[in-house]
């Protein structure tokens, strides 16, 4: 094999929503929200349901996607996303050195899909105007 792939494939919940905020490198701004994935098994020892939970940083660099995500997504809600792998190399205060890796979804075949809603009240849908609004003009 020549080439290399890089996608992630992630079925989970929105464990806030979405958040849009300026891209460190001025070049817009990023819609970004953690994923919540879970996975269970049968321990075999114990006879046991047993339940392990993972948390994913997603970051959105498409406007256009960022939009919709703001616009319709809320904490709760489980969807699909499609992306791409991305580290950051990162120094704390004690400068040690470690990886921070998020899932990115920018224009390059990336998506998501809403596979179960939660109801929206009527008191929520006023803030949904005003989200898509922050994202374009980056005003809040």
């Amino acid at each position: 094999m020549s080439g290399s792939v890089n996608r992630v494939i992630l079925v989970g919940n929105l464990g806030k929503d979405p958040v849009c905020e300026k891209r460190d490198d001025d070049m817009g701004y990023r819609v970004s929200f953690p994923l919540a994935t879970s996975e269970s098994w049968s321990d075999q020892t114990e006879g046991k349901r047993k339940q392990r939970r993972e948390w994913h940083q997603v970051v959105c660099l498409d406007e256009r996607l960022g939009e919709t995500l703001m616009r319709r997504c809320r904490k709760g809600m489980q969807i699909l996303i499609e992306g791409r792998l991305r580290g950051h190399l990162v120094v704390d205060g004690k400068m040690t050195p470690w990886t921070f890796t998020e899932i990115v979804l920018d224009s390059r075949g990336c998506d998501f899909t809403i596979l179960r809603a939660r109801k929206q009240t009527a008191q929520r849908r006023p803030a949904v105007a005003n989200r898509r609004h922050k994202f374009r003009t980056g005003k809040k």
